[in-house]
């Protein structure tokens, strides 16, 4: 069985992307190489590796709906980390239920500093009261 266990992400921004993954969805740098490479390690050991790359631009990223997501086990969990995003004055929308073709989820994207989209969301949908 195969496991994916890193991914690599072109940025025109490592230090800002870097200080979002770490602070907000706790990775941990293993290596920085200046403002051109960081590699990031989460708890259940998965790399992240931010690379910079000149022919991105905040005009010029990824195409169409590319985004790394952080699927969450509650709408709370969800709510927690919009909190902290906030508080951290990065600016992302407030959760809502999605409606992307199959069933619903809750939660919200955000398009980070450096050209990367970013989904927080549940797919456990409280039933209404």
């Amino acid at each position: 069985m195969a496991t994916i266990n890193h991914t690599n992400l072109t940025t025109y921004n490592v230090p800002a992307l870097t200080e979002l993954f770490c602070s907000v969805f706790d990775f941990q740098p293993l290596e920085k190489r200046g403002d051109k490479l960081s590699v990031l390690r989460n708890a259940e050991g998965f790399l992240l590796t931010l690379m910079y790359d000149k022919h991105m631009t905040p005009e010029q990223g990824y195409p169409g709906m590319f985004h790394i997501g952080f699927l969450q086990p509650t709408q709370h969990a969800v709510d927690l980390l919009h909190d902290s995003l906030s508080a951290r004055n990065y600016m992302a929308p407030k959760p809502a239920q999605l409606q992307r073709g199959g069933p619903p989820t809750y939660g919200f994207y955000y398009n980070a500093l450096g050209g990367v989209m970013v989904e927080v969301s549940t797919m456990n949908i409280a039933e209404p009261a």
